[in-house]
């Protein structure tokens, strides 16, 4: 009996020593490698360990790999990628080139300029975006050698030298990018170098602005606007004015915006009478919003017009702040009639009425609001309490400290960094040793307070016990945060801190949808305001696509609504708790890749790198400026974006459906 066991022992053991020669030494397929590079980037490993798939036969699993250094960083990642650009094939070199712009790496800007004018299209445009990423102001050297790329036979190149300019925020070659606009003819080229010079804001370039308020394409038209209004001219003013009555409401919204800078007579008389005949819910908001940053008093009267025949809840918050900002405490009594409201926006944008009328007197209606049973309430009459009753500071942070939501610690916590209350570190070090038990914004508001105390005084033992603290949170992104601080405040390498982190998906389990997703699914979303879909993008943000799927599947986005619209930019929604603090109790990581932001385009939104997880926008117009900063995992259709352009705040997601291949 003895010898049948051992013989069983011995079987089983060299069964399991076969199999692990087996799956360790037979040829893996691409799908397979594709999955563990994957599995790699999500747990943040070092740059070696993709050394032996950047000497894969395989041209996507090299160009993956070369990507997810990137996106990673860290030791070598810079020299490792620009190896790669001047070595390999284009396809593995366009994303080497790409992803050496996300390391930060700033010493390299000028060595991918030195080899990008004769490098192959795509990788020299690749190379001159990049390069835009890594250098700053500080850079003139960058931005003068950028200026050469005008000369570029190729479009592309050109094109990526304009935005680069403006990336790097090289105002010094304004006049040199104005010179070589006179004379491009490609018209992708010639918005480039629009959109840059009106990003960077360059007065002087008025004439060129001035070419495109005609043209057939409403973004294009939008840029022109916003680029002439940087004129102070009265013909600048025209022009702007005559863009209120544009038939493209992204193009009416810019318009609005750019005249909410001028406080003229005649600017402030064309939102006036644009407000008394605009019918659009999200412009008769923005024109309003736009009265108050110019403090025109006029507008009263037809504010209170529309109050009283439109009762729609963002029109009602944006009358409210107006008309507190200007009437002061004429408005208490309108104040007084929205503060118990059922809707909790409104008693919020009531707590934010009552502190813009700048009255003491206000307190004890804030007090009240500061008892709401909705956090987002108890959050707005919070600030305006701290604003209007300095005397007692310290009860309204005792108090937020308290709450039983995150919301309020998290403003109570950064109200003690930036006033550097000291005397409140003891109980905040206490605080941090229930870190498990604390939200993780709460967790990252601890990081930063510590270190806006440490700032002043290295040695400060309550703020460096706190950021020890929070150095050992079980969160990746709370322990990047606190090696930052060690390293920026402290001038301590504390890299050790930034142990990988733990991965919620599995490499078979990336393997699977691989297999499964070999066309790229779609969403179809069931809104308030009709139905739309869009391509997720699992073939560029697989981990991203992967997240919203299994979101989802379990039903977290039902009646959750879209929080944030601003006109000509973008619709987000996904946040549990209508605010645009909440969030599923994780964070994903970035998956940053080349592709562009165009109008329809869906981004994860995030405070920071790698601090995504369900909340996601639309674009309503191309965001260059978001591409490499925000990860892009859809994109909907033409038909769909008629119903995204109806979206405002408020509106509900009934629900969403994953829908498998082309449809």
């Amino acid at each position: 009996m003895k010898n049948k066991i051992t013989t069983i022992i011995v079987l089983l053991l060299v069964t399991v020593a076969a199999y692990y020669v087996y799956d360790n030494f037979r040829t893996r397929s691409t799908e397979e490698k594709l999955a563990e590079l994957i599995h790699l980037e999500d747990s943040r490993t070092t740059v070696d360990q993709f050394s032996i798939y950047l000497e894969d036969e395989n041209v996507k699993v090299r160009a993956k790999a070369a990507l997810a250094i990137g996106r990673i960083g860290g030791k070598n990642a810079g020299a490792t990628l620009f190896k790669l650009i001047t070595t390999d094939v284009d396809d593995v070199a366009v994303q080497a080139a790409f992803a050496i712009g996300l390391t930060d790496e700033s010493a390299f800007a000028e060595k991918l300029l030195d080899v990008g004018f004769d490098a192959p299209s795509r990788v020299g445009a690749m190379l001159v975006a990049s390069a835009g990423r890594l250098a700053d102001s500080s850079h003139s050297t960058i931005h003068k050698l950028l200026t050469t790329y005008f000369d570029h036979p190729s479009p592309e190149v050109r094109k990526e030298a304009c935005i680069a300019l403006f990336r790097s925020s090289g105002k010094d070659e304004a006049d040199a990018l104005i010179s070589f606009l006179q004379d491009e003819t490609d018209d992708e080229v010639r918005i480039a170098g629009l959109f840059a010079l009106t990003r960077m804001q360059i007065e002087k370039a008025y004439d060129y602005y001035e070419l495109f308020l005609p043209d057939a394409d409403p973004y294009v038209r939008s840029l022109a606007v916003r680029g002439v209004a940087l004129s102070d001219t009265k013909e600048a003013e025209r022009y702007v004015a005559i863009a209120l009555n544009d038939s493209d409401n992204n193009v009416v919204a810019q318009a609005i915006s750019s005249l909410a800078s001028k406080k003229t007579e005649t600017a402030q008389n064309k939102l006036l009478q644009k407000l008394d005949q605009e019918t659009d819910e999200k412009l008769i908001s923005s024109l309003i919003s736009a009265l108050l940053s110019q403090e025109n008093i006029n507008g009263v009267d037809i504010v209170k017009s529309i109050l009283n025949s439109d009762s729609s809840t963002n029109v009602v918050i944006s009358g409210l702040q107006y008309l507190a900002t200007v009437e002061k405490d004429r408005a208490v009594i309108l104040i007084d009639s929205l503060m118990r409201n059922e809707n909790p926006r409104i008693r919020a944008a009531a707590a934010d009425a009552f502190g813009a009328t700048k009255s003491t007197k206000v307190k004890p209606r804030l007090s009240a609001l500061f008892t709401d049973r909705d956090i987002t309430v108890r959050a707005s009459a919070f600030a305006q309490l701290l604003l209007i009753d300095s005397t007692n500071i310290k009860f309204y942070i005792d108090q937020a400290l308290t709450d039983s939501a995150y919301m309020l610690p998290v403003l109570a916590i950064d109200e003690i960094g930036t006033r550097k209350l000291k005397a409140y570190l003891p109980k905040l070090r206490e605080y941090s040793m229930t870190a498990g038990q604390l939200d993780i914004d709460v967790r990252r508001t601890l990081v930063s307070c510590a270190q806006s105390f440490l700032e002043d005084n290295k040695a400060d033992t309550n703020a460096l016990r706190i950021l020890i603290n929070m150095a050992l949170d079980k969160e990746y992104i709370v322990r990047k945060e606190a090696s930052d601080v060690y390293n920026i405040t402290l001038g301590e390498k504390r890299t050790d801190i930034i142990r990988q982190p733990r991965t919620r998906i599995t490499t078979s389990e990336i393997h699977r949808a691989i297999k499964k997703y070999k066309t790229n699914p779609y969403a179809r979303v069931i809104t308030n305001k009709g139905e739309f879909e869009f391509e997720l993008r699992f073939d560029k943000a697989p981990l991203t696509v992967l997240n919203f799927i299994d979101l989802v599947d379990n039903e977290f986005y039902e009646n959750l609504t879209f929080h944030r619209v601003i006109p000509n930019f973008v619709a987000q929604g996904g946040c549990p708790e209508g605010t645009g603090w909440g969030g599923p109790d994780y964070l994903i990581r970035c998956e940053y890749s080349d592709e562009k932001y165009i109008r329809g385009t869906v981004g994860i939104a995030t405070s920071g790198k790698d601090t995504g997880g369900s909340q996601f926008f639309i674009s309503h117009s191309p965001l260059i400026h978001l591409e490499g900063r925000y990860t892009i995992f859809g994109q909907v259709d033409d038909l769909g974006m008629e119903i995204v352009d109806r979206l405002v705040v408020g509106d509900i997601i009934r629900e969403i459906i994953i829908e498998e291949g082309n449809l």
